[in-house]
């Protein structure tokens, strides 16, 4: 509860951690290397079924990214969605600010609000920009 009359629900918890920062729950495959997000118990790659998890760093860089203008229900546009590599994966996120990330822009993963069900704020994972060296 973030006060007395608001509930927070965290969107997809079991797949990141927001302990000392945040950072994604990475699936590993022993077999063949690949690596997923959101984590999978057997490999899409070479249908391995025993896969390990990783936690992945806390930055990555923008691959693409876009300003949403019409959303869904709950989703008030406009906000702004990239697709990020973050160690080995490519995510996609809700993303910090109003402008599109330009290509190779770093990143950081935040968690936060990303929209509403009703009274329920959703929480989830996000990434905001960061200065060029300040990683």
């Amino acid at each position: 509860m973030t006060d007395s009359t608001e509930q927070r629900r965290i969107v997809a918890a079991e797949d990141f951690r927001d302990d000392d920062g945040v950072r994604l729950v990475i699936s590993t495959c022993p077999a063949c290397g690949s690596r997923w997000f959101p984590p999978r118990t057997v490999c899409a790659r070479c249908a391995h079924d025993g896969t390990g998890t990783t936690l992945s760093g806390r930055t990555g860089t923008a691959y693409a990214s876009t300003v949403v203008r019409v959303g869904p229900r709950g989703f008030p546009a406009p906000y702004v969605l990239s697709y990020v590599d973050i160690d080995g994966v490519r995510v996609l996120a809700h993303t910090d600010g109003t402008a599109a990330l330009p290509p190779d822009a770093p990143v950081e993963l935040t968690s936060g609000p990303i929209g509403r069900d009703g009274d329920t704020e959703l929480w989830s994972y996000r990434v905001r920009r960061v200065a060029e060296g300040a990683r």
